[in-house]
C-alpha cells in the first residue's frame, strides 16, 4: 500500500464515519478501525496520523459539505418567500446521524474539533443572519423581526434537537416541522 494513496485514503475515511455510526466517538479505536479497512495498525497510523487528526477531517469534510449546501441554497436567486420555505429542509438535511451521535462527547474529548465546529457554525451563523436581514430590508418578514434574534433562535433550537435526539428521522422530522412554524411566525 502508498501512503498518500487517494483510494487508501477513502477507504479508511468511509470506515471511519461508518464506525462512528455505528458506535459513535469512543466505542472504537484504531484496532478496530484497522480491523474494518483490512490493513494493519502501524499502516494506518502512517495514513492518518492519530483518531483525532481523523475526526477532525471527517468533522471538516462533513461540515464543508453539508453547511456550503444550506449557503447555496440561500444564496440563489429565487423568490425570498420560497427560499424561506425551503430553508428548513436544507437547515435539517444539513445534520446527519454522525453529528446526532457524537455531538456531546466531541464537546468533552476533542476541544480543537469543536473550535472547528464553533467556527463553521460562526460563518454559517452569519450566512443566515445576511439572509434574515435581506428578508428584513425587503419588507417581508415581521415589522419586528431581528435577523440577531431569530439566528439565536434557530441556533438553539438546533442544539436542543441534536442533544436530544439520536434517531436522524426523528430529529429530521420534529425538527423540521418546529422550523417550519417558527419561519412561518416570522412572516408577514
Amino acid at each position: 500500500m502508498k501512503i498518500g494513496d487517494e483510494n487508501i485514503e477513502r477507504v479508511v475515511y468511509e470506515s471511519t464515519l461508518n464506525l462512528l455510526i455505528r458506535y459513535g466517538i469512543k466505542g472504537w479505536n484504531m484496532d478496530d478501525l484497522a480491523r474494518e479497512c483490512g490493513m494493519s495498525k502501524r499502516t494506518l497510523y502512517k495514513i492518518i496520523g492519530n483518531k483525532e487528526d481523523l475526526l477532525y477531517k471527517c468533522y471538516e469534510d462533513n461540515f464543508n459539505k453539508k453547511l456550503g449546501g444550506v449557503k447555496k441554497f440561500i444564496e440563489q436567486d429565487e423568490d425570498y418567500y420560497t427560499l424561506l420555505d425551503g430553508l428548513s429542509t436544507q437547515i435539517v438535511n444539513s445534520v446527519n446521524q454522525i453529528v446526532l451521535v457524537t455531538s456531546e462527547n466531541v464537546r468533552t474529548e476533542y476541544p480543537r474539533i469543536s473550535q472547528l465546529v464553533e467556527e463553521r457554525l460562526s460563518i454559517h451563523h452569519k450566512v443566515l443572519v445576511a439572509f434574515f436581514e435581506k428578508g428584513i430590508q425587503l419588507g417581508l418578514l415581521r415589522d419586528n423581526a431581528d435577523a440577531t434574534i431569530i439566528k439565536d433562535m434557530l441556533y438553539a433550537l438546533m442544539n436542543f434537537n441534536v442533544i436530544k435526539y439520536r434517531d436522524v428521522s426523528e430529529f429530521r422530522r420534529t425538527t423540521k416541522r418546529q422550523l417550519d412554524f417558527f419561519f412561518s411566525s416570522i412572516r408577514k
